[in-house]
């Protein structure tokens, strides 16, 4: 079983921004975990990391198992989870992590076809 990952940073210019540092780790080791998990040992990993208009973009994209259609809406609910084992609480923390950041974070999906979050972070605003 083997997993890829592979980092596409998208600009030339290193990237900046007025965040947490302790607070996004726990945002990426939740969203990678859960990539990790979805893809059962087998799949790509990319993270992709771009500028835009004052703001950074992060998409974290798998090819796992993708989030079916009629839970996608509930996924950042506290205690809401699909897994045997967890609390439902990850996917919520980041939700409020990147909200405390004055960000976004949306998400995509397709069964059997992976996963893609993204991640709208200002680059130089404090956050609340």
């Amino acid at each position: 079983s083997k997993v890829n990952y592979k980092l596409d940073i998208s600009t030339a210019e290193d990237i900046e921004i007025f965040a947490d540092s302790l607070l996004l780790e726990q945002v990426f080791i939740n969203i990678i975990s859960n990539a990790i998990d979805s893809m059962r040992g087998e799949g790509s990993l990319n993270i992709t990391i771009a500028k835009k208009d004052g703001l950074v973009s992060i998409d974290v994209s798998d090819t796992g198992a993708g989030i079916p259609p009629d839970v996608i809406s509930r996924i950042f609910d506290p205690f809401f989870t699909t897994k045997e084992k967890g609390t439902g609480l990850g996917l919520a923390i980041v939700y409020s992590i990147i909200k405390k950041h004055n960000g976004d974070i949306t998400v995509q999906s397709a069964p059997d076809k992976g996963t893609t979050f993204t991640i709208t972070l200002p680059r130089q605003k404090e956050f609340a």
